[in-house]
């Protein structure tokens, strides 16, 4: 839990919010108006930090009607840092330096800060990552009581597929069918879990794409494989927060 949220978030910046055990995590926030009450989405980076693909990211969702806040996971090792697309193995490092108890602390503030916007709907909040963030968003929609949650390429979410994270609401998760690291038996086990556990959720495979589809910065960009996942995401998200 958070010691306090800002009493005035920034628009289109990072806001720091003091953690209980003395760091402090800064959190990328955008939003549509204040005039009225928003959805809002808990947005987790791949694991290369909140870079302009990122921000890209919540710009969009913004446009689409949603508050956004994107936390700063890696504060603990260096606060806003951005990782080279190229450097995946000091990526997992990373990763894997972040304990499972400081990672849940970490979406909790970012949550409550979230709620204590006056323009939130506390009932409509949504979570979205991608790579390492599409494990953080599945953690999130089994934690927290969120409405949603959207993984795309999830990379090691089967670690959470705990029953003491409970249930959750309604998932969707995107594969590449080119991804290596999730290749189709790891998918179809992911899957076979999933559903013997009762878990309400969405699995869409793109056969020609690779993993990181969606980042325009990627080499494993592809444009119509980012389309057809982004207009579904929203679909979904707007069934579900709207």
């Amino acid at each position: 839990m958070s010691m306090g949220v800002p009493i005035l978030m920034e628009k289109k910046q990072f806001n720091p919010i003091k953690m209980t055990d003395g760091s402090v995590i800064d959190v990328w926030v955008t939003w549509p108006d204040e005039k009225e009450r928003h959805p809002a989405i808990l947005l987790l980076d791949e694991g290369f930090g909140i870079n302009a693909h990122m921000r890209s990211v919540a710009e969009r969702l913004s446009r689409e009607g949603y508050v956004v806040f994107v936390p700063d996971l890696y504060h603990r090792l260096g606060r806003q840092m951005q990782l080279s697309y190229g450097d995946t193995g000091w990526v997992k490092s990373c990763v894997e330096s972040i304990r499972t108890e400081d990672l849940m602390a970490d979406l909790q503030t970012t949550l409550s800060a979230m709620e204590a916007l006056h323009f939130v709907d506390r009932n409509k909040i949504g979570s979205l990552g991608f790579c390492y963030g599409g494990r953080y968003s599945l953690l999130a929609n089994s934690l927290f009581p969120l409405s949603a949650g959207v993984s795309f390429y999830g990379i090691g979410v089967e670690k959470f597929l705990s029953a003491s994270f409970g249930p959750g609401s309604p998932h969707l998760f995107f594969w590449g069918g080119q991804d290596a690291v999730n290749p189709p038996d790891l998918v179809a086990h992911f899957q076979q879990t999933l559903a013997e556990g009762g878990r309400d959720f969405t699995s869409v495979t793109i056969s020609y794409a690779g993993g990181g589809f969606f980042c325009e910065e990627r080499s494993s960009y592809h444009p119509l494989a980012a389309r057809q996942a982004w207009g579904h995401t929203i679909s979904f998200l707007d069934y579900l927060l709207k």
